[in-house]
């Protein structure tokens, strides 16, 4: 229900719009690959890029074959924060509250309803997450959940390489509170890797390319990364845009909504307070990696990621707490749901 009502709410329009943002590269890449043709856009790892084209080829070229792959991952994201929120807490009404701030939350809706890569990327990222805990909640006969997540996590990175922040705060998590996870770690690892190389096969064979030229193409994103640039009109340094809330002139729609980022930032502490330090690893390393990673200058878009798990720390840290009996949860769902209504549709 979770998927299908999400997926339901994503698809809604999604055919209007012009391309837009960085479609445009994306969208280019998976003509590319459907021709056979040499990549426009090498930069990131071919996934997320495939996929695009298969649907492409599927429902056609225009809006609707661009986008709706983006669609299905945001309905995945969604589910995975749904079933997450639950291993979590065990609540089923505290996961339908994390679900309705993961929908309200502004990011969401913006980035599952276009043909970019992070969405990709982070719905990939959540389910191994899940996985993952589920694999600590079981510890024993747990390799096979390791397994599945270090193999999801290998999906994420194959969309964008900011996956590699997810896999490794779970790697720290285990090694540090579960040291009998050191084989288990080594599975996900490996899984993640070699789910990693297995991704590239397509765009291998479709360009009739050699394995060496899976070093060559990840060396190349590698120093594309480092030395690459942005628009400085539209870019900000990471501790500007974090508190940001109103639209930006890169992404016009695009706007964090102030009930989850304010009110996200004290479940942060209270979560580390609690001694739950996952949720918050996940939301402070996806801020560290613009605060002390390769690329100077960032857009807005880029603290999707790190909203997101906002959001789902949120949701955890309001579980049963009530003032005179009223849900907190439930008041500030629907306080987020209101701001996100108003911002988008009046």
């Amino acid at each position: 229900m979770v998927f299908l009502i999400s997926l339901s709410i994503l698809v809604v329009g999604i055919s209007t719009a012009p391309i837009m943002f960085d479609e445009s590269a994306y969208v280019g890449a998976a003509r590319n690959f459907i021709e056979g043709t040499p990549s426009t856009q090498p930069t990131h790892p071919p996934l997320a890029k495939c996929l695009i084209a298969l649907s492409i080829k599927t429902f056609g070229d225009y809006s609707f074959g661009w986008r709706f792959p983006s669609a299905l991952a945001g309905a995945l994201l969604a589910l995975s924060v749904f079933g997450l929120t639950f291993r979590l807490t065990g609540n089923l009404h505290t996961s339908y509250v994390a679900w309705v701030l993961m929908v309200a939350n502004g990011f969401w809706f913006v980035m599952s309803r276009v043909a970019m890569l992070s969405i990709f990327e982070l719905a990939f990222e959540a389910a191994g997450v899940w996985a993952f805990v589920v694999a600590v909640q079981q510890k024993e006969k747990n390799l096979r959940w390791l397994a599945c997540s270090g193999a999801l996590f290998g999906l994420s990175i194959g969309c964008r390489w900011c996956g590699i922040v997810g896999l490794a705060v779970c790697v720290a998590y285990a090694l540090l509170h579960y040291r009998p996870f050191v084989k288990g770690v080594a599975v996900m690892i490996g899984a993640a890797i070699s789910v990693y190389v297995v991704s590239w096969v397509p765009l291998l064979a479709r360009e009739h390319r050699t394995i060496r030229y899976l070093l060559t193409a990840n060396t190349f994103i590698y120093q594309f990364q480092r030395h690459a640039e942005g628009d400085p009109r539209l870019g900000q340094m990471w501790w500007s845009w974090i508190f940001r809330l109103q639209p930006q002139p890169a992404l016009a729609d695009l706007v964090g909504n102030p009930v989850v980022g304010v009110l996200g930032l004290a479940a942060v502490v209270v979560l580390l307070w609690q001694k739950k330090p996952l949720l918050p690893a996940l939301y402070i390393a996806h801020v560290l990696q613009w605060a002390i990673g390769l690329r100077p200058l960032t857009y807005y878009y880029y603290y999707f990621e790190a909203f997101t798990w906002l959001t789902v720390a949120l949701a955890v840290a309001l579980q049963g707490v009530e003032i005179r009996r009223v849900r907190v949860d439930v008041v500030t769902a629907a306080c987020a749901a209101a701001v996100f209504v108003h911002s988008y549709f009046l």
